[in-house]
């Protein structure tokens, strides 16, 4: 298992908590100009099969939007656990 790491990012000069494995949602660069949100279909690795569920053109959109999906899975699945 990965642990979290803090990375600065080059668009915000923020220090910002990196996706990890246990995050369902994560950010894939393709190109230097294209990056995609791909959702983990298992709970192992990162793998081809994985769905793409948006793609964006600025690596900072990309990691932003990935942090607000992650938090709201988050929230979900503790109010599931809760139930």
């Amino acid at each position: 298992m990965n642990k979290q790491k803090i990375v600065t990012h080059p668009m915000s000069g923020n220090s910002r908590r990196d996706t990890t494995t246990e995050d369902r949602f994560y950010v894939q660069g393709i190109t230097e100009q294209i990056f995609v949100i791909r959702e983990r279909v298992s709970d192992g690795e990162r793998t081809g099969q994985d769905r793409i569920v948006k793609s964006f053109d600025t690596r900072h959109d990309a990691y932003t939007h990935v942090d607000i999906l992650n938090g709201k899975q988050r929230k979900l699945d503790t109010e599931k656990q809760e139930r």
